[in-house]
């Protein structure tokens, strides 16, 4: 590995920084010490890049070498936003909760950088303090390996060159689709269409929600929502489904790789009254199980039905009736499931709810997730009887417990991947993908939509995870974070499958509870890479050769075992193969992988018993680890 840092003239610092720790425009950073990047497969391998000093206006550019069998590098500009409240210890902000909450990154208010904004080299500096995001989209078919590259950064006369290592291992995460853990942002077509100044279901408007999409997909989100209210339209008091619009949009989403269609809620509660015990529809504005309501109800599921059967949709369409169900609505909640179930037999209904006045009601429970660790034996009782489990976030919980808010750890994030794999949480659900109550870069805390000029206030992000770019969508370092740990995820589930007790010992290394997890990013970082090393080692064939006279066979046993404790390891009696077989061409004790020496002995051209004289005695089990890690 290059060892050495180039300075020339240097007028400016730059270093490199773990895409998981925060970044601010007014503080330092922590340098990513070694410079190291593991990342497995078909994932986006990724690391920031903080420079200070810079000479504003004056261009400054940036490449890397090395790694010419790797993907194009993508490089971003990382934006900053404003943090101008901290989440409250409970719920919403500090100013609902009128306490203060000691489980933030920082006290409000403050800038932190969060939006990747696409860029190109040269890129001309309006601040002194410039962070860069450079990345590689790895395929499943990407070479494992180490690559030695280098991240050259130059203002005028002054450069600085970086030394960074990728590890590229030899796990893989598969592409998005029906079996990959289920996850869903909801989003607007409406808001998209308002921000992007595009006229609704015009050409453009298509184009960008195709760009949402892709977006989504690189999330690893593999639902999309259908709001009822794009597709219905009411004449004379008839509502009618443009089937040729639904059609289009599943495809668009199809289309870029997500599987599962979600219906959007279709009841509420009148007037957003939270004590009513009834539900109305949303598109009719009547009760949901009165006469007239149910006649539209059934009309519209009917509708419904017909475009699921007309286009083989009905293994991938699941349906919510209202959101979040309460004890105080509950009995009329379950009168309108069993209209749905009547007019759309066989579509499970997933809600996001806590109460369990529901039970019967509800084929996938969405609780959030401090009330599903609250009331774990329930959840756990509604999976033994066949239901999903699911977690949701949103204005709540705050303090220590799991979100994706922007005065919160990148950690929160990553680990719904790694509660998903210790808990077995079916999916994930939040509100907000792109529901911008105002501009998302001037302004992250907004009003509650219901109670504005209050103090009922939504926290920093938790209307959106992206942003709206000057020709698309631009991903936000939150929903990067969440895409991370449902990579992880993959790998923690291939893992528990070959070895429950290993996976289950790396993830309680950093995550236990939903609420109790380690914060230090390279705590993090070592656990994950013994996640890929073990998952490397439970594909590797290795074989012990040796035979019972052999005094240096048992120690090379233990110490192969020792140095790759996860592995399928095969030990082998020369002594009672047939005198032709080809193992016979390695002397005892011989250590194969895939076939191959492990210390790169060739074999002998006759198969004959005989015995291996290690220079230093049986290497050690540091040195055979070092061996394996250069045959990856």
């Amino acid at each position: 590995m290059l060892a050495v840092v180039v300075t020339l003239l240097a007028g400016f610092d730059a270093m490199l920084v773990d895409e998981l720790e925060p970044i601010y425009p007014d503080r330092g950073a922590p340098q990513l010490t070694p410079a190291v990047i593991d990342a497995a497969r078909g994932t986006i391998a990724g690391v920031h890049v903080v420079v200070t000093g810079l000479e504003i206006g004056v261009p400054l550019r940036f490449e890397v070498s090395g790694g010419h069998d790797l993907p194009p590098t993508r490089w971003y500009r990382l934006l900053d936003v404003p943090v101008e409240e901290n989440t409250g210890p409970q719920s919403r902000t500090e100013r609902w909760d009128k306490a203060e909450n000691p489980h933030v990154i920082r006290d409000a208010p403050f800038q932190v950088f969060e939006v990747l904004q696409p860029t190109g080299s040269p890129l001309h500096p309006t601040a002194s303090t410039v962070a860069l995001r450079l990345e590689w989209n790895l395929s499943g078919s990407t070479p494992s390996g180490e690559r030695e590259l280098l991240v050259t950064l130059r203002q005028g006369d002054c450069c600085e060159a970086l030394p960074l290592r990728l590890h590229v291992h030899t796990a893989s995460v598969p592409e998005i689709g029906p079996d990959t853990f289920a996850y869903t942002n909801w989003f607007s077509p409406a808001t998209i269409a308002s921000y992007h100044e595009l006229a609704m279901w015009s050409e453009s408007h298509w184009a960008m929600l195709r760009q949402y999409a892709d977006m989504m997909a690189r999330g690893r989100q593999n639902m999309f929502w259908v709001k009822w209210s794009d597709f219905f339209s009411a004449e004379h008091g008839e509502w009618t489904l443009d089937q040729d619009r639904l059609q289009r949009y599943v495809a668009l989403y199809t289309d870029a790789g997500l599987y599962w269609i979600e219906g959007a809620p279709i009841g509420r509660r009148p007037g957003g009254d939270w004590s009513s015990p009834t539900l109305e529809l949303k598109l009719g504005s009547v009760p949901m199980t009165g006469e007239r309501g149910g006649a539209i109800l059934a009309s519209q599921c009917q509708q419904i039905r017909a475009a699921i059967e007309a286009n083989g949709w009905h293994d991938r369409w699941v349906q919510h009736i209202a959101d979040e169900p309460t004890d105080v609505n509950a009995a009329n909640y379950c009168a309108a499931a069993a209209l749905v179930r009547q007019h759309l037999p066989g579509i499970p209904i997933l809600e996001a709810t806590m109460s369990q006045s529901v039970v019967g009601c509800v084929d996938a429970w969405c609780p959030q997730v401090q009330a599903w660790q609250a009331d774990r034996a329930f959840f756990d009782a509604r999976r033994a009887a066949g239901e999903q489990v699911w977690v949701y976030t949103c204005l709540r919980p705050g303090g220590p417990w799991l979100n994706r808010l922007l005065d919160q750890e990148r950690l929160r994030p990553v680990y719904f991947g790694w509660g998903a794999a210790k808990f077995g949480w079916d999916g994930y659900l939040h509100w907000g993908l792109n529901h911008w109550k105002a501009d998302p870069f001037l302004q992250s805390v907004v009003d509650h939509p219901a109670m504005p000029d209050t103090d009922n206030r939504l926290p920093a992000g938790d209307t959106h995870v992206l942003y709206p770019g000057a020709d698309g969508p631009w991903s936000g370092l939150r929903f990067e974070a969440h895409r991370i740990g449902l990579e992880d995820r993959a790998l923690l589930r291939q893992l528990a499958a070959a070895n429950e007790s290993a996976a289950e010992a790396i993830i309680d290394r950093v995550f236990r509870e939903a609420d109790d997890y380690e914060t230090d990013v390279a705590s993090y970082r070592f656990a994950r890479r013994q996640l890929m090393q073990s998952l490397e080692e439970r594909a590797m064939q290795i074989q012990v050769l040796g035979f019972p006279g052999c005094p240096m066979t048992p120690t090379m046993n233990e110490r192969v075992r020792q140095a790759a404790p996860n592995a399928s390891v095969e030990s082998i009696d020369l002594a009672e193969l047939s005198s032709d077989d080809p193992l016979l061409r390695w002397p005892a004790p011989t250590v194969l992988i895939d076939g191959v020496d492990l210390f790169g002995l060739a074999p002998a051209a006759t198969p004959a018993m005989a015995c291996r004289v290690y220079r230093r005695g049986v290497p050690s089990v540091a040195e055979i680890r070092e061996a394996i890690k250069r045959g990856e």
